[in-house]
């Protein structure tokens, strides 16, 4: 029997208490719990892939279950912290270059000014120290087996060092002040290394890959054993928005094209649902489930992870939708649970409907 409800597996919440799940919150995942209860509900084989694998928890499970694994994701932060929390690492190399780092004395700049939108959201010291370890870490890390760990410590520290906090998918202004980053940043990296020796890095090492979700033109034809994802859910969020000040100071990415449906091309409207955005969606699962049956070897099995869309007029049951596309395209169905109904609500007009979130199983 799982150690939790489907409602609280589907979830990233438990991942918080979770050494190295934990390295990066990433509030739009599911559950280590959910993995590992998938893999032996379903009798799922690897390697497991995840066309959308986010932080990596798919991964991450699938790795410390001896399960070799891929995972695909157009998020440059999504890879980078999947890559992080996968790795093998040598854990005594690394406590002895933490220990030298420790020891480090750190001259912080106290003047100079950078006019943009993402330096509006530090108090300007913090900023300055902010940068000023970034460098350290591209420059004088960059050779280090440290390097790594050491990014994304300061990639996860710089959301509480800032005057921002996530709501939703956006950043709201919030009175922090002066926040001392290094303070921050080096007991991340504790924690972390502690998380390390509470779970020694063994396993397959997943295979991470920039991959479009409805092309997945670098995994080959019958090679997937089983799929255990949670695609985009239908909403009007850019998911990428959330994490816009980690994408813009780590990757370059100011302005993203990542959208909440899998893709962003001009569609024609349905009368089916009169919103543009859903036959978008629809259209493109459907080319992820082509795919799907494309990679998968015959019996292997897709467990997936989705909602229904809420907007300010009505509820889309996308989730249902999925499943019906995902039959339509010669799966069969194994099976379809409701963990959680939710209350849709929006701003300006208030209750809307209910929608399901839900878990579905398909077979080739």
């Amino acid at each position: 029997m799982p150690s939790l409800p489907l409602s609280q597996m589907i979830t990233f919440s438990p991942n918080k208490n979770i050494p190295i799940h934990r390295w990066f919150y990433y509030r739009e995942g599911y559950s280590k719990a959910f993995v590992e209860w998938a893999l032996q509900s379903y009798a799922i084989q690897g390697p497991v892939l995840d066309p959308f694998c986010g932080v990596g928890t798919t991964l991450l499970a699938c790795k410390e279950n001896n399960i070799s694994s891929i995972g695909c994701d157009v998020s440059p932060l999504a890879r980078f912290v999947s890559e992080t929390k996968t790795q093998n690492y040598d854990l005594e190399l690394l406590s002895a270059e933490f220990a030298s780092l420790k020891k480090q004395s750190f001259s912080f700049p106290r003047e100079g000014r950078v006019d943009s939108w993402v330096a509006k959201r530090f108090h300007p010291q913090t900023f300055r120290e902010l940068l000023f370890v970034k460098a350290f870490v591209e420059n004088d890390l960059k050779k280090s087996p440290l390097h790594d760990i050491a990014l994304l410590a300061l990639i996860d520290q710089t959301l509480r060092v800032s005057n921002v906090e996530r709501l939703g998918a956006s950043l709201r202004k919030v009175k922090n002040g002066y926040m001392p980053v290094q303070k921050f940043w080096l007991k991340k990296m504790e924690l972390m290394l502690k998380d390390l020796k509470k779970s020694p890095s063994e396993g397959p090492v997943p295979e991470i890959v920039n991959d479009d979700a409805r092309w997945l033109k670098k995994i080959s034809s019958n090679s997937i054993g089983g799929i255990i994802t949670s695609p985009p859910y239908l909403n009007k969020i850019e998911y990428a928005s959330a994490y816009k000040l980690e994408l813009a100071l780590f990757f370059d990415a100011p302005e993203t094209q990542l959208r909440s449906f899998v893709g962003d091309e001009a569609r024609n409207v349905t009368p089916e649902s009169n919103l543009p955005i859903v036959d978008a969606y629809l259209k493109d699962m459907s080319q992820c489930f082509k795919q799907w049956k494309r990679v998968l070897v015959d019996g292997g099995k897709a467990v997936v992870n989705v909602a229904g869309g809420a907007f300010p007029d009505r509820v889309v049951h996308s989730d249902q939708l999925l499943l019906d596309a995902a039959l339509e395209m010669g799966f069969e169905k194994v099976d379809n649970v409701v963990a959680r109904t939710i209350d849709a609500y929006q701003r300006h007009s208030g209750f809307v409907g209910k929608t399901n979130e839900r878990v579905f199983v398909i077979q080739k």
